[in-house]
């Protein structure tokens, strides 16, 4: 099995182990090493501890030049590891299990579902 192919696999045990509540995602302010001497930001940056390990999903925008005086930004999610404080990021190719476990992930971490049940109450 490719290491693409154990990553999807991954990505998808770690979404389901998230809507289970098994997941403890917390929002995070990104590594230095993400946005240092460049122009990409890093506007959401979540992390957990799954099975021993540091697991991380987070949005990166970028400016993609297409001239020396036009720019767009791109968006991307991608998801990766933390090994010795750095992020060691393994999938950058988007798929549907990503972006919903980056969905899964940030409403988890922001608590939102018990800010709604309080608004409720």
């Amino acid at each position: 099995m490719s290491t693409e192919d154990k990553i999807s696999k991954l990505l998808a045990q770690i979404l389901r182990a998230t809507y289970l509540g098994t997941v403890p995602w917390e929002l995070s302010a990104a590594p230095l090493g993400l946005t240092k001497n460049t122009d990409n930001f890093v506007p959401t940056f979540l992390r957990a501890n799954y099975k021993g390990s540091v697991i991380v999903v987070y949005e990166e925008r970028g400016k993609h030049w297409t001239d020396e005086d036009s720019f767009n930004w791109s968006t991307s999610i991608r998801f990766g590891f933390i090994v010795s404080g750095e992020v060691i990021t393994e999938s950058v190719r988007w798929s549907p299990v990503l972006g919903q476990l980056y969905d899964a992930a940030k409403k988890h971490a922001s608590g939102v579902d018990s800010i709604i049940d309080n608004l409720l109450d």
